[in-house]
């Protein structure tokens, strides 16, 4: 008997929610370090898990330096790529979909793919001025797998989730203000 996706969905369940952030720094001379002691002091009160950050450095004479770092031992990297893949799969082209991606999602961590490739960075650092620097995290939130796991078994489904930065809120406060300018103007 095959399993519905409701019930594959609840198998990731041992994972938290996943979230990738992406950070510019448009002045190398302004990192001190903080954020990535921060995240480490996060990853080691059992927060979260780093499943993947890189950091990439692109210094005033255009000279590059990228490291990545994860959490993950390889076993687990490679169960959460396969999780992941077989869930994308199983999204885009039902059960057959779901063991194509479960066997592409292994793969893909088994050839160190998990994070960004040397051709992703490449393509990133050329767009990037001269004394900057990025980072890219990949960051699971262990401190909502409890929550995720409650809702589940009261049949709860997610029907918005996202984060509301003081930024967006001021781009939503400036859309709210065209629009009553607009409906002013009628």
């Amino acid at each position: 008997m095959t399993a519905t996706p409701q019930e594959k969905e609840k198998n990731m369940i041992e994972y938290g929610p996943i979230q990738l952030v992406a950070l510019g720094f448009p002045d190398i001379n302004e990192l001190k370090g903080a954020l990535l002691k921060e995240v480490s002091k996060l990853s080691q009160k059992g927060l979260i898990r780093v499943i993947g950050a890189q950091a990439i450095l692109k210094d005033e004479s255009g000279d590059i330096a990228a490291v990545g770092i994860t959490d993950l031992p390889e076993e687990e990297r490679v169960k959460l790529g396969a999780a992941v893949g077989a869930l994308i799969g199983l999204g885009a082209a039902g059960d057959l979909g779901e063991l194509a991606g479960a066997e592409a999602g292994a793969k893909a961590v088994a050839e160190n793919e998990f994070g960004l490739d040397q051709t992703q960075i490449e393509e990133i650092v050329a767009d990037m001025p001269n004394g900057t620097a990025a980072g890219f995290f990949l960051i699971e939130h262990v401190w909502a797998k409890r929550f995720a796991e409650i809702a589940r078994a009261q049949d709860g489904v997610v029907l918005a989730n996202g984060f509301l930065t003081p930024e967006a809120l001021v781009t939503v406060g400036a859309l709210l203000a065209e629009g009553v300018e607009a409906a002013e103007n009628l």
